[in-house]
């Protein structure tokens, strides 16, 4: 069952920490943690620096680390991750102060491990108390904060698969989620400018919007008004390359194409992205890749047995390629 956070936002929020009673656990990584100290002079009980993912790790983490009355994540997404994993095997208090919107992370109830260098998601512990810290959150690059609204963009994307997927092979549709979903991308689209700039204001409202879309997503139990052939785009090529990309650049790359497969007001969702800051053109991602990617999108859905798209309703032809990649990089 959804719980909705306690959501606290501001200049210098995260100074609230020194306030904390008992035994303090902060599971964060070198850059934030440094960029923390600059303004607040605070030492916890035990500060753990986050090295990866995989689910060997949590466990040892879970067992060795000393026991905590609070644990706290500070950083980006694997730093809240380790901090939710750590308190839901230790039913403890948890506090989330994320130093970049990138990902949705502090807002989710998983948490995504690596098991055999493949994605799995565990858990199931709703954050209730969120620190959105406007100082620390904008000391980070800001292509990285812009690329968190790829995962709000990519509504425009989902909502059309779920649709289809509903019309074709009769999947479950709520049109009371898929209007909130939308209600989501068109606020989008009036913070763009704010998103672009990582104002405080821009921030909030990426928080907001991740806040109310994990809501809707829990409601109907299926990640479907959010996530469609776009992410099917970004999977594919994590496959193929086996490298490392900022998540919402992979998405927006995703947007960019499957939005001319769909025939699905691409030049709008292009304009959008343009004035989100998002990078479609994906850095070290080669052309090559890209081609590759398209070829084989097909093959993969089917192999992975990854939900209903329009990949499995329009033929991504040579012709479809050509001009897509001249789309993109011309």
């Amino acid at each position: 069952m959804y719980i909705a956070p306690m959501i606290e936002s501001g200049a210098g929020a995260a100074r609230k920490l020194k306030t904390l009673p008992g035994t303090v656990l902060v599971a964060s990584m070198e850059i934030p943690w440094s960029l923390f100290r600059k303004q607040v002079d605070w030492e916890p009980f035990h500060l753990h620096f986050v090295e990866d993912m995989d689910m060997a790790t949590l466990e040892s983490l879970e067992r060795t680390l000393p026991p905590c009355d609070i644990v706290v994540g500070l950083g980006g997404g694997s730093c809240c991750d380790t901090a939710k994993y750590l308190a839901w095997k230790r039913g403890c208090r948890m506090i989330l102060v994320p130093t970049i919107v990138s990902v949705d992370a502090p807002l989710t109830n998983m948490v995504a491990v690596r098991v055999n260098k493949a994605v799995k998601y565990v858990g199931d512990i709703f954050p209730r108390e969120v620190i959105v810290d406007h100082d620390l959150i904008r000391q980070a690059p800001p292509e990285l904060n812009r690329a968190g609204a790829a995962d709000i963009a990519s509504i425009h994307t989902a909502l059309h698969d779920w649709d289809l997927a509903h019309r074709r092979r009769g999947e479950a549709f709520d049109a009371e989620v898929a209007q909130l979903a939308a209600d989501c991308l068109a606020e989008l689209d009036r913070a763009a400018a704010d998103v672009h700039d990582v104002t405080p204001r821009g921030i909030d409202a990426i928080v907001d919007l991740y806040r109310r879309e994990v809501e809707f997503c829990a409601r109907i139990g299926t990640s479907r008004p959010e996530e469609g052939s776009e992410h099917l785009v970004a999977y594919n090529i994590e496959h193929l390359t086996r490298r490392h990309f900022v998540h919402g650049d992979l998405v927006a790359l995703g947007i960019f194409l499957m939005t001319r497969l769909q025939d699905n007001r691409h030049e709008w969702a292009v304009d959008l992205m343009d004035r989100l800051g998002l990078r479609y053109r994906v850095p070290g991602v080669t052309r090559t890749e890209v081609r590759q990617c398209l070829e084989t999108l097909k093959t993969f859905v089917d192999r992975e047995k990854m939900f209903f798209s329009v990949v499995d309703e329009a033929p991504i032809t040579d012709n479809f390629i050509a001009d897509a990649l001249d789309a993109l990089y011309g």
